[in-house]
Order: C-alpha cells, then structure tokens, then sequence
C-alpha cells in the first residue's frame, strides 16, 4: 500500500473513508474529465469541457450567455470581450479568439465521443476528476438537465471519481498537499499548467494511474506507463471503492438543493456578513450551514424571536443543534440576536464595520426625523423586518447557489 495513515500539519489521524459508496465489479472504461466554468455556482456555465484517455483527447471551448466573474477569468486565463455586435472568448495570455461551441452543442458532442471511448466496456464509463471540493460533477447534471441530456449521459457513463479523496487516502504518508500541481510535483517531477481543463482532465487520470502501479508494485517506483489494458483494469479496481454512482450523484445534489434553498432563506441575517470579505465569509458560513442543515429557516427564527426574544433563539437552537459544538452555538446565538435586535452588538468578533452600520442606521433615524418635522407621510426603512434594504442584501441572485468559493 502506497499510505494507511493521514499526516496533516503533523498530526496523524485515522484514514478517511472515500465519500463515495462504490460500484460492483464490471468491465468499466476510465475517462479523464475536467471543466471550466464562468464561476461556482450551479447555476455558471461551462467555458471549456474535456476528457482525456491514452488514446484519445476531446477538447472543446463554449460561448457562456454571460461573461466569467474575476476569479474564472484569473482561473481559467480567459476573458469574453464584445468585438462590434459579437461577443468573443479570448486567451488572456495569446489575446487570440478561441473557436466556441454553445453549451448544448458541446454537451452533445462530448456524449458522443464518450459513447466512442466506451468501446467494448460494457458497465460504462467512469469519470476521473480532482477537486478538493466536490464541484463540477453537480454543475454538470445540472447543464445536462437543462438539455434533457441526463438520460443519455447515464446510459453511457457510470459515475465520478475524485482523484483528490483517492490521493488523500492512497498517499497522505508522502505528501501533505494533495492538488494536481503539488501530485504532479512529487510523482512526476514536472511543472504543469492547470488553467486548461485539458491539461487537468490528463493529469487527473495519469495520477489515479501512477498511484494504481505504486500499489500494485508496493510502493516502490512504477515502470510503465498503465496505458495497456491490464493496467487500465488494475486501475479501475484501484479507484472502484470512490466511485459515486451518477444516479447517488444525483440523489446528493437534489438533497443539497434543498439545504441551499434554506441557506438562501437566511440572506436577511447573513447577507450583509457575505459582502465584508473573505475572512469574514470562512467566518459565517458554517453558521449559516449549521442551520440550513439542521432544517431551520428564517421564517422559524422570527417566530422564536417573537415568542420568546432570545430565549425562544436558544430554545429553538439547543433543540435542532444537539451535536454542534457549544462555541458554534453561542457565536450563532450571538449573530442571531444582534439581526433582530440591532441595538445589540454581537459577541462574535467580526470585523464588519460596525461604524458604517451605525452610520446606516444614523442616516435612517434623521431622515425619519426630518420626514416627522416635515409631515411627509413617508415612512423609513424598518431595519428589524425582513424587508428592510439594509437586512436583505442578496449574496448572489434569485436561485442562485453558491457549491463553493475559493
């Protein structure tokens, strides 16, 4: 075995067990995959898609309806610019004009090439990506209902497999990091670009490859390049214990639509918390997700605010919360009172600008005080309510779901 134990900023602990619940055995084909996207929500489009095997490549740019965020277009190395009445996806690095396809016309193609490589594996095909964060597999279901494609992806492939939780339990002795650039470093000795999904869709497989050799050789240096079909067989074996079925892939993302549905009904109280910056956003988002995943919404918080004041708030969440750590709950309690009692300053330490807040409220109060002098009729916004502009300011638009931010 190339590892047993995780070693993680010194410390070690116990393997973690893949995520994934497997597949059977069968006589599957191993297809590098990859994406990029206009950012990370579900609900981003896809800029390039590409899949990878020893004997073949499918690579293929796309024309999203709206333009990549900062952080894509740093990412990815690609821009979209309007040339007259034509919008044009350009290389950062070239400034040449990539040759794009619409989503739904590369969606389509790429189902026909995988059908191609499936060749004579009768169980299908598996997908071999590598995030830290579970991503892209949702994305995809996600484009390819929009089509009414899903159907046809799962009669050709099987399910996804993340090369990083293959890496993080195979190799945790040997490396500490587990990203494509770090894995490529240490098993392969070279520099890779990562900003094109096929560079990355080639890596992904070559890793979970190089990795199956090691283990079939106990962990000394692998001689070949696990391209023939022996080794192709020894690798799916390897990697068929995290393998996560597409119709599991499914079921989970289904499940985590509604957890996003609470996450979005919570925007009055966290909202303004997202828009301070990144720090502050690693600070709240496990309270935010605390509560979407213990099933509470907004609209149960202001009936335990209206019962019961802040004892109702930790009534309600001592109930539904039993397993979260009591720091959690106090810095929740905390965040929770001062939104419906802004008096209150909240005991979490964050740094939002507390004087621009009172700022906002100051602004609010004169102009109430002047409209009371002026008899105007008018009356000023109710910060304590959940229509109030200064509570509700949306994270990301109307449906939108954020899977993860880097």
């Amino acid at each position: 075995m190339v590892s047993s134990t995780i070693v993680e900023n010194g410390k070690s602990n116990t393997p973690k067990k893949p995520s994934a619940v497997g597949i059977d055995p069968g006589n599957y084909r191993l297809v590098g995959w990859d994406m990029d996207t206009t950012g990370k929500k579900v609900i981003d489009e896809i800029c390039q898609i590409a899949g990878y095997t020893p004997s073949s490549l499918y690579s293929q740019y796309v024309m999203p309806y709206k333009d990549l965020n900062p952080p894509a277009m740093k990412r990815h190395n690609m821009k979209i610019v309007t040339i007259g009445k034509f919008r044009v996806l350009k290389d950062n690095k070239t400034n040449k004009a990539l040759k794009t396809k619409s989503e739904v016309s590369a969606l389509t193609d790429f189902l026909t090439w995988l059908s191609d490589m499936s060749g004579d594996a009768t169980d299908g095909i598996i997908l071999v990506y590598h995030e830290p964060r579970k991503v892209i597999p949702a994305m995809l279901i996600e484009s390819l209902k929009k089509y009414n494609l899903l159907e046809r992806f799962k009669q050709i492939v099987k399910g996804f497999a993340n090369g990083f939780n293959i890496a993080e339990v195979k190799c945790a002795n040997t490396v500490r990091a587990f990203s494509l650039r770090t894995l490529s470093q240490t098993l392969f000795n070279q520099e890779v670009q990562l900003d094109n999904a096929k560079e990355r869709a080639c890596l992904a497989l070559q890793i979970v490859q190089h990795l199956s050799l090691l283990e079939i050789t106990n962990g000394n240096e692998a001689n070949g390049s696990g391209d023939s079909d022996s080794s192709m067989k020894s690798t799916v074996e390897f990697i068929r214990e995290f393998v996560q079925p597409v119709e599991i892939e499914e079921q989970e993302y289904a499940e985590l639509k509604v957890i996003f549905e609470r996450q979005n009904s919570l925007r009055p109280i966290f909202g303004f918390l997202y828009r301070v910056n990144r720090r502050e956003r690693q600070q709240v988002s496990p309270l935010r997700r605390l509560l979407a995943e213990a099933g509470i919404e907004y609209t149960q918080l202001q009936d335990a605010w209206s019962n019961g004041k802040k004892e109702g708030l930790e009534k309600l969440i001592k109930e539904k919360l039993t397993a979260a750590e009591e720091k959690k709950v106090e810095d929740l309690l905390s965040v929770l009172e001062s939104h419906f009692d802004p008096d209150k300053e909240p005991k979490l330490r964050i740094s939002v600008d507390r004087n621009q807040i009172k700022m906002e409220n100051s602004n609010i109060n004169d102009d109430k005080e002047n409209n009371n002098k002026c008899d105007s009729g008018t009356e000023s916004p109710d910060t304590t309510t959940s229509n109030s502009p200064l509570k509700i300011k949306s994270e990301c638009s109307e449906n939108s779901t954020i899977i993860a931010e880097e």
